[in-house]
């Protein structure tokens, strides 16, 4: 029993002394056995504002001053940066080593005139130059617009444009802003006074909606050195996806002069039943169309057209439009394109000398055939200077011998105008082009082919 009430009052002792030890270190006491009073206000409060006084957290200004970061003009006075007089430049002299420093002013940079003449003449030559030649050869109209075209259609254009320089304009490379639009260079030379001629086809077989694109063209000339620039086209068309047409185009290909032709396509229609074909037109007085409608069922309709070439067809290739009228009120015109070549019963190639040489001797053959034996009356130019030894006989196959005067410089632009007794072309017409330039001329031109 002694025992147990002996261990209490060790426990109680132990249990005592622990908690007195907790409040000194709490309060700071150091006296265990002192028994002290319990503060009105916490005292770690005061501590608190002793470690970190109000004045320091609540008037940080002593530490960035107000006049420092509210006005920093001190650092960078406005003098220097608005009115910076003392950097002296007054357009007589070009520093070597210009650099923009703080002294720089906005004057300065504002006033590019201050730059010497000879330095700015140097500076941009090019461009100017470039969009000034450029232009002079780029043609007026430059967009075209296919329409509303059907599915599966061939559908293509040629741009052109006359060089109208005093040099030989090359077409190094072309490039489309989409893919359905496939542009390609027919003329890659072009001689002064000639057309260069661009083609673009319109994909009507991957491509549905409506689609646009610029025909982008890269020409260079070589005098007085290389120099490039660009001449930009543009095409739109509306390709209709419920309206096919079957074969994609219609050609006329080696059609006799005087010798009618026709030819028959289809138009595949999917959607209204009730869609028809109100009325067809053509560009071409020579050209007239009939419809039959093959067959209407559910909302599939098919039409036959027939297209009639006329006889009186003149010579040469042809690119005209049938518009087809339907009773769709979304979309109430179909273009169709239609082209051909008409081949004369005497045929004669144009004569492009190109660049000649002064006082160079120039005597060269021109050959006219014939589908059938015919003869030669008259021979006839619009220049003095082309001569033509006539042909004689009556045969399909002519050669006539020519000689130019090459003693003056100058363009030659003619036309030659042969007289034949076949009944059914009494003409034939092909164009003379040459240019005789000074020799030295003519040999830099050589040189740079």
């Amino acid at each position: 029993m002694k025992t147990k009430i002996v261990c209490c009052f060790l426990l109680f002792s132990t249990l005592t002394w622990s908690v007195n030890v907790v409040y000194g270190q709490r309060f700071g006491r150091r006296n265990f056995g002192q028994r002290v009073a319990a503060p009105s206000q916490p005292i770690y409060q005061g501590q608190l504002q002793q470690q970190w006084p109000q004045q320091q957290w609540q008037q940080p200004q002593q530490q960035w001053p107000q006049q420092q970061w509210q006005q920093p003009q001190q650092q960078w006075p406005q003098q220097q940066w608005q009115q910076p007089q003392q950097y002296p430049f007054n357009g007589q002299q070009f520093p070597t080593q210009p650099a923009i420093t703080n002294q720089t002013t906005q004057q300065q940079l504002q006033q590019p005139q201050a730059i010497p003449q000879s330095l700015n003449s140097a500076a941009q030559p090019k461009s100017n130059s470039t969009q000034h030649w450029t232009l002079a050869i780029a043609p007026p109209v430059r967009h075209h617009d296919f329409g509303v075209v059907p599915s599966f259609s061939d559908q293509e254009f040629v741009f052109e444009f006359e060089n109208t320089l005093d040099q030989a304009v090359e077409l190094v490379g072309v490039r489309a802003s989409c893919g359905c639009t496939k542009p390609s260079i027919l003329t890659k030379t072009v001689a002064p006074g000639a057309k260069g001629k661009v083609l673009a086809k319109f994909d009507t077989r991957n491509f549905k909606g409506l689609k646009k694109a610029t025909v982008s063209v890269s020409v260079r000339k070589n005098q007085p050195y290389i120099e490039y620039g660009e001449i930009q086209f543009s095409v739109k068309g509306k390709i209709r996806r419920d309206v096919v047409l079957n074969p994609g185009t219609v050609t006329f290909d080696d059609i006799t002069l005087g010798k009618g032709a026709k030819r028959t396509f289809q138009v595949l229609y999917a959607g209204n039943p009730n869609w028809q074909i109100t009325d067809i037109k053509s560009s071409n007085p020579n050209i007239k169309i009939e419809s039959k409608e093959l067959q209407r069922q559910s909302n599939r309709v098919d039409y036959e057209l027939t297209v009639h070439l006329d006889e009186n067809q003149s010579v040469g290739s042809f690119l005209d439009k049938i518009q087809v009228h339907t009773n769709d009120q979304a979309n109430k015109n179909l273009t169709i394109n239609v082209q051909g070549n008409v081949k004369s019963v005497v045929q004669v190639s144009p004569v492009r000398l190109g660049v000649v040489s002064k006082d160079q001797k120039i005597e060269k053959r021109l050959i006219v055939r014939g589908a059938r034996p015919f003869s030669i009356k008259t021979v006839s130019t619009g220049d003095d200077r082309i001569l033509f030894t006539p042909s004689e006989g009556n045969k399909t196959l002519h050669i006539l011998t020519y000689k130019l005067d090459t003693s003056s410089t100058g363009q030659i632009r003619s036309r030659i105008t042969i007289e034949t007794d076949d009944p059914d072309q009494h003409l034939a017409t092909v164009p003379f082009e040459a240019q005789i330039v000074p020799a030295t001329f003519a040999l830099d031109a050589v040189e740079q082919k």
